[in-house]
């Protein structure tokens, strides 16, 4: 870690903020890791933020077991401050009434800490490239959590810097939750099962980029995809390609499965399926006994996803049935909801865009997953609040592309409504 980094920008001043943040950026946009595989990232930002008077929660070691179908089995715990740790990802509180004395008022803002699967394009032309802070280790930080995390973490050391002050707002504790393996909508369920969100009261959660451009912000987009991603293993037996009827063929059933599935595709009707990470290893004179894949479905309405599950599940009955001897297991992985926005923290995120004079979007179709959906929800059934807003961000690539960049001046503005969004809380 850079060492030089460690001291404090001077936060009255935006320039050092801002270069601070880029900084912190291109350090976290160097070490991209999968999800609940982010153990590096956490070791970094748990380095950050241990000198602060801010409280640091793991993941319970139950999780793991709770959920061991979403979250990958590890030889043994790592280790964080003297505790073992099982899953990746924490929460930071700061008490902002040590004598207790104010009325529970509990704010919470979520980061996303993963990276994906994708080799990072090494092209002069892609900035990270040019300027040495492109990743080497095949994954990648190709959806801009890189700058999600640079603002949650400034947006705490904020916090931190500031405490005497916000002593005298309304809140009484505030949590930066850094979340694991949102791609795939898996960690939202693993903050849950922790406990992360027992004492929050409301929680903001948010997005770089997506086509909304620089210098605006989109306080109450909707049009989320509910989505369920899945895993499908096809069991046969295996023969020589001359006695195909001595074995039985598991690619026979998952090629007729993926045509069936993709044919489910309706844009009209709101209706998305992908199908990839296909594997089905042998040689070509031997009939294949296992195929693996994985899946996603989406839907605009969510009404729609249960029933467009219970299809993908009724074709790979269907074709292994047709296949007689062979047998399946369909998995899945993760889910995403639609989200219900509230409306008083829109229009807190509003406020804060003017006050900052940002442009504010006042309509925007997401028009994607994402498993903020799962911790607003967990949250709304309890009476309690939630909302996801956009920070535009101009970008040079499609999102999950190995050329994938953003406006790192938009880091700022994100950093800063974040800061608004505390402030307002004061008398």
């Amino acid at each position: 870690m850079n060492k030089n980094f460690l001291s404090l920008p001077d936060f009255t001043n935006n320039d050092s903020v801002f270069k601070a943040i880029i900084t912190l950026r291109r350090m976290l946009h160097a070490m991209p890791e999968t999800g609940f595989h982010e153990w590096k990232t956490m070791e970094f930002l748990i380095n950050l933020l241990k000198e602060t008077k801010g409280s640091i929660t793991f993941m319970s070691q139950e999780t793991a077991q709770n959920l061991r179908t979403l979250i990958p089995k590890i030889d043994k715990p790592h280790k964080f401050l003297g505790t073992d740790v099982t899953v990746t990802g924490f929460k930071i509180t700061f008490n902002l009434d040590p004598e207790n004395k104010k009325t529970k008022k509990h704010l919470a803002v979520r980061s996303d800490i993963d990276g994906l699967a994708i080799p990072e394009s090494s092209d002069p032309k892609h900035v990270p490239a040019r300027y040495g802070f492109n990743a080497v280790n095949g994954a990648m930080h190709a959806c801009g959590h890189d700058g999600h995390m640079a603002i949650a973490l400034m947006s705490a050391l904020w916090v931190n810097a500031n405490l005497a002050l916000l002593y005298k707002s309304d809140l009484s504790a505030i949590s930066f939750i850094f979340q694991p393996a949102e791609e795939g909508c898996r960690g939202a369920l693993a903050v849950i099962d922790s406990g992360f969100l027992q004492d929050i009261d409301f929680i903001y959660c948010y997005h770089l980029g997506l086509g909304v451009p620089s210098g605006y912000i989109v306080p109450c987009p909707s049009d989320f995809l509910a989505s369920c991603k899945f895993t499908l293993e096809v069991l046969g037996k295996k023969s020589h390609a001359g006695h195909p009827e001595l074995g039985i063929n598991a690619l026979k059933v998952t090629a007729s499965f993926i045509e069936k599935a993709l044919n489910l595709l309706d844009l009209k009707k709101g209706l998305y399926v992908n199908i990839s990470n296909l594997h089905c290893e042998g040689a070509c004179n031997v009939i294949p006994d296992h195929c693996s894949l994985d899946g996603e479905i989406r839907v605009l309405d969510e009404k729609n996803l249960d029933h467009l599950y219970f299809q993908i599940e009724k074709i790979i009955a269907n074709e292994s049935n047709a296949v007689p001897g062979s047998s399946y297991q369909l998995l899945k992985k993760g889910v995403g909801l639609g989200i219900r926005q509230d409306t008083a923290l829109c229009k807190k995120v509003e406020h804060a865009a003017h006050k900052l004079k940002l442009n504010v979007m006042p309509h925007f179709k997401f028009n994607a997953s994402e498993d903020a959906s799962q911790l607003i929800r967990h949250l709304q059934k309890q009476g309690k609040q939630g909302c996801y807003f956009m920070i535009g961000s101009d970008i040079a690539a499609p999102h999950h592309n190995s050329s994938f960049d953003f406006d790192e001046k938009s880091l700022i503005n994100g950093f800063n409504v974040i800061k608004e969004l505390i402030l307002s809380e004061l008398p």
